[in-house]
C-alpha cells in the first residue's frame, strides 16, 4: 500500500496498516451514525464522537473532526 500520507520514514503500508484503517472507517463510521440518528451532526458531532482507541495515531486530533464531518455527509443524509 502507498497511502496519500505515508507514515513514519516514508515506509510503504503493511497489510496490517490496511487492516487497522479499515476497522478505523468502520469504528468511525459507527459512530457518526449514532450521532447522525441523534440529530447530531455537524457541528455536535464533530465536537463530541471520539474515538479513544485511535488517539495515539499520529494527527488524531487534528483529522478526525474532518473524518467525522465527511461521515456526516454520508449519515446526516440519510444514507
Amino acid at each position: 500500500m502507498i497511502p496519500g500520507h505515508p507514515n513514519a520514514g516514508g515506509r510503504f503500508g503493511t497489510k496490517k496498516d490496511i487492516e487497522d484503517d479499515i476497522a478505523y472507517m468502520e469504528d468511525l463510521s459507527a459512530e457518526v451514525k449514532k450521532a447522525a440518528d441523534a440529530g447530531k451532526c455537524f457541528d455536535t458531532a464533530m465536537k463530541e464522537v471520539k474515538l479513544p482507541k485511535y488517539e495515539k495515531w499520529a494527527n488524531y486530533e487534528t483529522a478526525l473532526p474532518a473524518n467525522v464531518e465527511r461521515f456526516c455527509y454520508w449519515w446526516g443524509r440519510g444514507y
